[in-house]
C-alpha cells in the first residue's frame, strides 16, 4: 500500500504525466490518472493525503474494494467456450449477448474476461492470442549463441542473438551483439526500430535484467531507468511479458526459433571474426525468412502482411535516434555537494545537500536529477579522482574566498613551499581524490589564516614525521601549541620520517 501513497506524492508534488509517473513506478498510467481524478474530485493536496494511514488511503482511491459485493448471475461457461470457437466471435460480444440476458445481475466484461480465463485454465485451454497491427514488438535474446573467433589466437567466443518480431505480421529482426548489458539492449531495440521503420504502441520483452530490473507481486515490473527514457523517447509503452508464461511470449519465441533455424544452422559451419562481419551475412537470411511464405494466411509472406498490417499502423520514429545513457538513481549528495560518475566527482548545488538524486550519463554529459527536474548538467569528464565545480553552485563563503578551486588550493600550496606543499603532495598521493584533497586544502589554508603560516609549517613538518596524513592531525597540533615539540612515545613512527626535498623538520620552522 505504500505505493498509493507515492503514486499520491508524484501527482501532487511534481508536474510529471500520467504516463512519465506510470513508467517511473512501475503502474499503468490509466491507474495514475484515475487516482488524480479522485485526488481533484475530493479536493485532496499533498497536506491532505501524507497523514492518511494506508487503509483509509485506499479506501479514499478504490472505493470499490471495501464495498459490499453484489452476487452476478453465472453464465455457462462451457458453452461460452464453445461460442468463442467459432470464427468471428469474440468475447465482447458473448458478452454484450450475456449482459442482455440477465440484465443488472450481470457482472462488467473485465469481471467476464477474468472469470473465463479462470475456467479455460482449469481446462488445460489455450485462449487465442490476437495481435492488433501496429501494437505489440515482442523482444528477447535466443538460447542458442553465435559464435565469434579471434584473429591472432585462434580462441573462440559466444555472443548473443537478439531477436524482434512484429505481432500482426511476424516479420522478423535479428541481430548480433556482445552481451544482454543495458548499451547492446538499448543498441538492438534502436536497430531494430530503425529496421521496421516506425514505433509498435507496446514493447513486450522478457524478464532480463536490462529491461526488469525487479517484479513483485505487489509492485510489479520496475522498469530499468535507462530503458524506461528510451521507451519515453520513442513514445511506445512496455509491457514485461509475465514470467513464467510462455504463451504471453509465444510470438517471439516462434521468431527465436525460426532465426536459429534460418540463421544460425544456415551459418554453422562458418567462422567469424567480428559481430560485423557476422551481422553482414545474417542480413541476406533475414531477408529470405522474412520473404518466406506461410502456410495458413494464404502463402503471404511476413513481409507483405508487414506491408498490409503493421507499416500502415506504426508511429513514425523521432527525427533522430536515442542517445544513450545510463542511470544512478537514489544517489544522496554528500557535504561536499559533489556526486560521483565513474570515480569522476561533480557539483550540485550546495542547498540539495543531503537529498537523494538521480544521475545520468551520456557520452558527452553527466546531468543530476531532483524528483525528475534536471538540477545540474556538466561536461562528461572521466578522469578518476577529477572534479568539476561550477560556480554558481558554491555557498557564499566558499565563493567569496576562491577555495573551491582545485587549481587554486594546489597552487597556494606551491606557493607556500616546504613542509606545506609537501604535506599537500602526500595527502594527494594517498588519496588520489580531488574532493578529498580538496577539502585538505581548504582545511591547510584556513589553519594558515588562523595560527600564520610559520606554525603550520611546523605542524606539517611534524606531521609528515609521524606519518600523519590527516588535517585533524595538524589542527590537534596547533590547538595544543605541540607542533614544534620533539616526537615522544606512542607519537613515534616506526618507520623512517618521509624524504622530501621540502622537509625540514618542525625546528627549522620554530628557530627561522
Amino acid at each position: 500500500m505504500q505505493r498509493l501513497k507515492d503514486i499520491c506524492r508524484w501527482i501532487l508534488r511534481t508536474d510529471k504525466s500520467d504516463r512519465a509517473i506510470g513508467r517511473s513506478l512501475g503502474v499503468s498510467y490509466s491507474t495514475v490518472g484515475r487516482y488524480r481524478k479522485i485526488l481533484t474530485e475530493q479536493l485532496l493536496d499533498w497536506d491532505g493525503v501524507e497523514p492518511l494511514d494506508e487503509l483509509e488511503l485506499d479506501r479514499r482511491l478504490n472505493p470499490g474494494r471495501h464495498a459490499a459485493k453484489k452476487p452476478f448471475a453465472e453464465p455457462d461457461w462451457s458453452h461460452v467456450h464453445a461460442e468463442y470457437e467459432r470464427p468471428g466471435v469474440t468475447l465482447t460480444l458473448l458478452h454484450e449477448e450475456y449482459a442482455l440476458e440477465v440484465g443488472e445481475a450481470g457482472m462488467s466484461e473485465t469481471e467476464f474476461r477474468r472469470r473465463y480465463q479462470r475456467y479455460a485454465r482449469t481446462r488445460g485451454l489455450v485462449m487465442r492470442q490476437i495481435h492488433y497491427p501496429g501494437q505489440e514488438l515482442f523482444l528477447d535474446f535466443s538460447g542458442m549463441r553465435p559464435w565469434i573467433t579471434d584473429p591472432k589466437s585462434g580462441t573462440r567466443r559466444q555472443v548473443e542473438l537478439f531477436v524482434a518480431v512484429l505481432g500482426a505480421s511476424r516479420k522478423t529482426f535479428a541481430y548480433a551483439v556482445e552481451s544482454q548489458k543495458i548499451p547492446d539492449w538499448i543498441e538492438c531495440n534502436t536497430r531494430a526500430m530503425a529496421y521496421f521503420g516506425g514505433v509498435t504502441r507496446y514493447q513486450v520483452p522478457d524478464n532480463l535484467k536490462a529491461a526488469v530490473v525487479r517484479r513483485t507481486r505487489e509492485d510489479g515490473a520496475l522498469i530499468n531507468a535507462t530503458y524506461a527514457e528510451f521507451a519515453a523517447y520513442y513514445d511506445t509503452d512496455i509491457m514485461p511479458a509475465g514470467p513464467r508464461k510462455p504463451k504471453h511470449k509465444a510470438a517471439v519465441e516462434i521468431g527465436v526459433k525460426l532465426a536459429q533455424r534460418w540463421i544460425l544452422a544456415r551459418l554453422r559451419n562458418r567462422v567469424f571474426y567480428s559481430i560485423e562481419e557476422l551481422n553482414q551475412a545474417m542480413a541476406p537470411l533475414l531477408e529470405r525468412l522474412n520473404d518466406k511464405p506461410m502456410r495458413g494466411i494464404g502463402n503471404k509472406s511476413r513481409n507483405t502482411l508487414f506491408a498490409e498490417l503493421d507499416a500502415p499502423a506504426l508511429k513514425p520514429l523521432p527525427e533522430t535516434p536515442y542517445e544513450f545513457a545510463e542511470w544512478k538513481v537514489g544517489i544522496t549528495v554528500g557535504q561536499d555537494y559533489h556526486v560521483t560518475w565513474n570515480e569522476h566527482y561533480y557539483s550540485v548545488h550546495h542547498g540539495i545537500v543531503g537529498k537523494k538524486v538521480n544521475l545520468r550519463a551520456s557520452a558527452d554529459h553527466v546531468s543530476v536529477f531532483l524528483h525528475g527536474k534536471r538540477v545540474a548538467i556538466h561536461p562528461r569528464d572521466d578522469a578518476p579522482g577529477g572534479l568539476s565545480t561550477l560556480p554558481e553552485h558554491m555557498p557564499p563563503a566558499h565563493r567569496a574566498h576562491g577555495l573551491d578551486s582545485y587549481d587554486t588550493v594546489t597552487t597556494w600550496t606551491q606557493q607556500q613551499g616546504g613542509a606545506i606543499a609537501a604535506f599537500f603532495e602526500q595527502h594527494l598521493k594517498h588519496h588520489a581524490n580531488a574532493a578529498q584533497s580538496l577539502q585538505a586544502g581548504r582545511g591547510l589554508r584556513t589553519l594558515a589564516r588562523d595560527y600564520g603560516t610559520d606554525r603550520l609549517q611546523a605542524a606539517c613538518a611534524r606531521a609528515l614525521a609521524m606519518h600523519a596524513r590527516s588535517i585533524s592531525s595538524v589542527k590537534s597540533m596547533l590547538q595544543r601549541g605541540i607542533e614544534a615539540a620533539p616526537i615522544q612515545g606512542r607519537e613515534a613512527a616506526n618507520d623512517d620520517p618521509i624524504a622530501h626535498e621540502n622537509v625540514r623538520g618542525a625546528d627549522y620552522y620554530q628557530n627561522s
